[in-house]
């Protein structure tokens, strides 16, 4: 049955993700300004030039431009609510499976090899998490093969060690042969058995 992994925590690398929410924020905030801004200005400048030195339009029209700019600052807001929100939960699907594929690097400097790269559904870069997955399937299938190698070698030097034992007229050259070819083996063996398969 294979684990799936659900959201828990949204902000999982806060420098990357607050930077990537204050783009996003500053985008919108400058979307917003200009097009406020732009707006205001086409309409204010038409409508000031037309009414202004009217007494009494001109405080009613300091007044809807007042009351017009507080109702804007609502919608503004509300905006910001709604953009950080979703910064947060689109730069999580980009910081989580980074935030994975670092854990299972740092399982691989260890040596485990026993690791599988699985995102969620809707998060980015399932591509990285197969070629990743290959990587991995390639360096177990090349120590499962170190490993025969070296078990193999091992019988040999454990055979070669016995027939020392019984046939004492061997040359001290290949006796010395075979205890440095145990010696390798052995540390060969040691060396693979730090990768857990």
């Amino acid at each position: 049955m294979e684990k799936k992994y659900k959201r828990h925590i949204y902000i999982i690398n806060k420098s990357f993700q607050f930077k990537y929410l204050f783009i996003i924020i500053g985008v919108m905030l400058v979307t917003v300004v200009s097009v406020s801004f732009t707006t205001f200005y086409i309409i204010w400048s038409n409508v000031i030039k037309e009414y202004f030195f009217i007494p009494e339009a001109s405080k009613k029209l300091v007044n809807i431009f007042i009351k017009t700019s507080e109702l804007l600052i609502i919608p503004i807001i509300i905006l910001l609510v709604i953009f950080s929100l979703i910064g947060i939960f689109y730069s999580h699907k980009i910081a989580g499976p980074l935030f994975r594929v670092k854990r299972i690097c740092d399982e691989l400097a260890k040596g485990n090899l026993n690791q599988h790269v699985k995102f969620r559904k809707g998060d980015e870069f399932h591509d990285i998490a197969e070629s990743l997955n290959k990587v991995i399937n390639g360096l177990k299938s090349l120590v499962k093969e170190n490993r025969q190698i070296i078990d193999r070698i091992f019988l040999i030097t454990q055979k070669l060690k016995n027939d020392l034992n019984t046939q004492k007229d061997l040359k001290s050259d290949v006796k010395d042969a075979i205890i440095e070819l145990d010696k390798i083996v052995n540390d060969l063996k040691k060396s693979s058995e730090k990768f857990i398969i």
